[in-house]
């Protein structure tokens, strides 16, 4: 059973974070720029947080369970140094290489997206770490911190509680590891910090026999640049849960308000793909090189106008699409037309969306009469998944599964994460593009 320990340090770790923005502020070099000449970029180390990102939401990106990369064998070969193998619960590892991570998933694939197809044995870029137990039955987690498979010298770690919402808990350990990657040419080397979140409740009551693994990677990198006689503040973030980089798999987000803060959700005009144009303040430009340490992005003019990203705003219509859902009917968001109608987009793994659910039915039930509709937009692969799903939480409105459709409705309206709600009133305008922790507006409403 999971032994719950209180957070610690967390007020520390705030001003850690300050002094680093701090740092940033007072002497990142700022990108130059001309109309015909590449725009060079050097970028600086974050750790995401809220105080970098204006919709931080800690809920680990990173599932293990999908990548096949924990288990109750090693998943590295070679290792050395291990606890007692009865103390042993669980082995896992992170692959902080976005080139290791596309090439595995798509090999074929892979060679063609990255900066030279492999043609040698790939650096050393996964790290191993542990879940077990003490000498007196506590649970702690070991993580090979130096990469060299001996865990002899490592420290155990000891969890933290780990909470989302009212019924998603776990725990979770930290730790700054250090892995070896290639930018094409050469072997390189890099620290970053990781977390491994350990749930026994989620998804679906898992038992202490097989609980639920997901992991955080804490990198994104931030500079400057003047563009148009302006000032702005850039990110890049991976779109891998890896700690490099390349240019066809990431974003861009713009502190286009200069609020500090940057929007990492695709709703929003502060976020941009990598592998596409964009337009800043008016200007038409796309990336053309990120490196693989995250240290410089190169962006270049394009050579078609690119408009300006028109946002999904409050009071703007609301973009049409049609889709067929599971039961193979289509829809058609202006057959909606006289009804007020909630867009959620969701997927059976995200603990948020679990959280919401029993809400979510409690309204339909209660509203559904008055003139609600809710279309459930969900991001699973599995249609097993889904149907398992809604049937064990009495969901009663319409599913579509995305990838079963050409439409993606996600890119139309820029979703980037789940849960996420979009209001849209009875005329067809939108009425919250972002309704996530204001459910309970919808009682009231009408």
């Amino acid at each position: 059973m999971i032994e719950q320990k209180p957070d610690s340090g967390s007020s520390k770790q705030k001003a850690v974070l300050f002094a680093l923005l701090i740092f940033f502020c007072t002497s990142a070099a700022m990108g130059t720029s001309s109309e015909d000449d590449q725009i060079v970029v050097p970028l600086q180390w974050v750790r995401p947080s809220e105080e970098v990102l204006g919709d931080f939401f800690n809920w680990p990106g990173l599932d293990f369970e999908d990548e096949s990369w924990v288990g109750k064998e090693p998943i590295e070969v070679g290792l050395r140094g291990l606890p007692p193998i009865d103390r042993i619960l669980f082995y896992g590892i992170f692959d902080l290489s976005a080139e290791s991570v596309l090439l595995s998933r798509s090999p074929e694939r892979g060679a063609e997206r990255l900066w030279t197809p492999p043609r040698r044995e790939l650096p050393d870029s996964q790290v191993s770490w542990i879940n077990a137990l003490d000498a007196d039955g506590k649970e702690v987690f070991y993580f090979d911190s130096d990469n060299d498979e001996d865990f002899v010298d490592e420290k155990p770690i000891y969890p933290s509680n780990s909470k989302f919402g009212d019924t998603v808990y776990g725990i979770r350990a930290e730790s700054e590891v250090h892995f070896e990657y290639t930018d094409g040419e050469e072997v390189k080397e890099k620290t970053v910090p990781v977390a491994v979140f350990k749930f026994e409740n989620f998804p679906e009551n898992r038992s202490p026999d097989n609980p639920y693994f997901r992991g955080h990677v804490f990198d994104m990198r931030v500079g400057s640049v003047e563009l148009s006689g302006k000032e702005v503040k850039l990110a890049v973030v991976s779109r891998l849960d890896a700690a490099t980089y390349h240019d066809n798999l990431g974003r861009i987000l713009w502190d286009l308000n200069k609020d500090g803060l940057f929007e990492n959700k695709m709703q929003s005009r502060e976020t941009y793909r990598t592998d596409s144009p964009f337009n800043i303040f008016g200007r038409s430009l796309q990336v053309e090189t990120i490196s693989p340490a995250g240290d410089k992005v190169v962006l270049v003019p394009t050579d078609v106008e690119v408009p300006p990203k028109t946002a999904i705003t409050k009071g703007e219509p609301a973009p049409e699409f049609a889709v067929v859902d599971v039961h193979g009917d289509t829809l058609r968001l202006a057959d909606f037309r006289g009804r007020h109608v909630l867009l959620n987009f969701w997927h059976t793994r995200c603990g948020p969306c679990i959280e919401d659910t029993p809400e979510l039915v409690e309204i339909y039930r209660t509203k559904q009469t008055h003139g609600l509709e809710i279309i459930g937009i969900s991001e699973d692969k599995s249609r097993e998944a889904v149907l398992r799903y809604v049937e064990k939480n009495g969901i009663e409105w319409p599913q579509v599964i995305e990838v079963e459709n050409e439409t993606k409705p996600t890119e139309i309206y820029h979703i980037n994460g789940s849960p996420s709600y979009v209001w849209i009133s009875p005329d067809g305008i939108v009425r919250d593009p972002e309704l996530i922790g204001h459910l309970d507006t919808l009682y009231d409403a009408f």
